[in-house]
């Protein structure tokens, strides 16, 4: 009689799956929604750091449509060593970073990783992950694409790729943007976040 009333309950957690991160869908789109609408307003603001001479054709930015699946849960893995680094830059000037770790997450069913960094000198405790993917260069900008993440105190980190966005440098050659390293490239195609309007896809 006890295994019988047992039985149903295993059923019910073995159809659950392994434990792990999970993440809030509902609460990183309205997260999305407002990071949207703060970069819309900056871009159109008198703050805009488009350049002068590009304002005048300068349509707003352009993003992926929203996908819940590439919202996906990672663990961060802290780095054995915080010695300083240095990516480099499209202006050519190295930047000084501290790898933070490395993300480690499941994509299209396979095992990926990111290298997260620390900008040197800064106390903000985000996470500065630059990466390229099997858009860069024809949907999105050839120098790659950003994130900002905020990882939680056991190391688990909504890793919302609807909130990768290009480098200022894209409208403003005279920032320096750091460049991804090549353990940042992904064999996947990240249709999310900031694109190239679509008719300069090819661009």
């Amino acid at each position: 009689m006890r295994v019988a009333l047992l039985l149903p309950l295993l059923l019910s957690l073995a159809a659950c799956g392994p434990s792990g991160p999970s993440v809030d869908r509902a609460a990183l789109h309205a997260e999305w929604e407002a990071w949207r609408t703060s970069r819309d307003s900056l871009y159109a603001s008198e703050d805009t750091p488009v350049m002068e001479s590009l304002r005048e054709t300068f349509t707003g930015l352009e993003y992926f449509p929203y996908d819940s699946t590439l919202a996906i849960p990672a663990s961060l893995q802290p780095a054995l060593q915080t010695d300083t680094l240095y990516l480099g830059t499209s202006t050519g000037e190295p930047r000084a970073m501290v790898a933070s770790g490395v993300l480690v997450f499941r994509a299209e069913g396979r095992p990926m990783r990111l290298t997260a960094y620390l900008p040197l000198g800064e106390t903000n405790p985000n996470l500065f992950v630059p990466f390229r993917d099997q858009t860069t260069g024809v949907e999105t900008y050839g120098g790659g694409r950003y994130m900002d993440l905020t990882p939680e105190a056991d190391g688990s980190v909504a890793l919302d790729f609807n909130r990768a966005y290009h480098p200022t440098c894209v409208v403003n050659p005279s920032f320096s943007c750091p460049i991804p390293p090549p353990q940042n490239t992904l064999d996947l195609a990240v249709t999310a976040g900031e694109r190239f309007p679509e008719a300069s896809g090819d661009a």
